[in-house]
């Protein structure tokens, strides 16, 4: 694959990552996206449903609304709907669904095809694989980008300090540093999510508070190299004060360098929280995860391929797409 193929699928599964990340409920639910036809159900039961189910539960979380079962009124023709390209919730467990696999590739040679199938199979609890993959993505997401977001912040702000004042200052927080590297950051995280109740906010902080090492000593190196440039010689001369130095005239100088370690630690951080899920101390039950996943598919590796399959691929991707990202953005800005 030559270069402008390999950007083009690296942005094209960039924006999917994204998209399905942003829009989870609204592509796997098993509330429609809304009724246009409910005469038959209200005949027979003298009420009527809302409109828009799958708003009005993501606004409101009426559990009235959530236990209906809309896929069955569906069927039976009470009603009329257009449900999500996922008619599935990612937390449904329908055990007589137990490990189906994926059902939808062969069902057009089927002369009765299916309304409602499972596209990439269910696990052992007959949850759809497809659904809880695609929430999954979701907690990927935000996960990555609050823990990396997190990173950035602390690791940007003690680089700066270190490189601007130098001295004693810059020797204390480089030694620090040096401390926190020399623990296996897996191990530590492992061992604070052990402690911690297990949550996705204290996932996020976690992958977050042990990943600021390698972004602080970039800022350092890159502060130290352009403190004495003329215009912030000029800056302090005009008696702007450290802060005002550090932040307006010298680190939006790293933003280029910053970027680069932004999209490769995403990548870290996307690999960091499944093999968390994938030991059981990351994204909380019943929080579906890629991990969690591929935790599942151990017990069943003989006939429930479809649960090792999806989720490694998904990994596998992501972790390369944000690779080839930082390798995009290394070259963009060292022209």
């Amino acid at each position: 694959m030559g270069s402008l193929g390999k950007k083009r699928v690296t942005f094209f599964f960039l924006a999917a990552f994204i998209f399905v990340g942003a829009f989870a409920p609204f592509i796997a639910s098993s509330q429609p996206l809304f009724i246009y036809n409910q005469e038959k159900y209200k005949s027979e039961t003298s009420t009527s449903l809302k409109s828009f189910p799958l708003l009005y539960t993501l606004f409101y979380k009426d559990p009235q609304v959530e236990k209906i079962e809309y896929r069955k009124l569906a069927l039976e023709g009470k009603i009329g709907a257009v449900f999500t390209l996922i008619p599935y919730s990612p937390y449904e467990a329908e055990l007589e669904n137990y490990l189906i696999p994926p059902d939808a590739w062969f069902d057009f040679l089927s002369a009765h095809p299916k309304r409602f199938k499972h596209f990439l199979g269910t696990d052992e609890n007959g949850r759809d694989v497809a659904a809880r993959l695609v929430r999954g993505t979701q907690n990927s997401l935000l996960v990555s980008l609050v823990a990396v977001g997190l990173s950035l912040l602390i690791g940007v702000f003690i680089g700066a300090v270190a490189g601007y004042f130098g001295g004693w200052i810059d020797n204390v927080i480089s030694r620090f540093i040096e401390v926190v590297i020399c623990f296996p950051k897996l191990i530590l995280i492992i061992a604070v999510m052990a402690l911690k109740k297990p949550s996705l906010l204290n996932l996020m902080v976690v992958i977050g508070i042990t990943s600021w090492t390698g972004v602080a000593r970039l800022v350092r190196g890159e502060v130290l190299r352009i403190r004495n440039y003329d215009y912030v010689e000029s800056a302090r001369a005009m008696g702007a004060s450290s802060m005002r130095v550090i932040f307006l005239h010298i680190l939006p100088a790293t933003v280029g360098p910053l970027s680069v370690t932004a999209a490769f630690d995403v990548a870290e951080a996307v690999l960091t929280e499944s093999a968390l899920s994938f030991l059981g101390i990351g994204v909380p039950v019943p929080e579906p995860s890629w991990g969690d996943v591929l935790k599942s598919a151990q017990d069943f590796p003989d006939i429930a391929w479809w649960m090792t399959l999806f989720p490694g691929i998904l990994i596998f991707m992501t972790v390369i797409t944000f690779n080839n990202l930082g390798d995009w953005l290394r070259t963009r800005f060292a022209k």
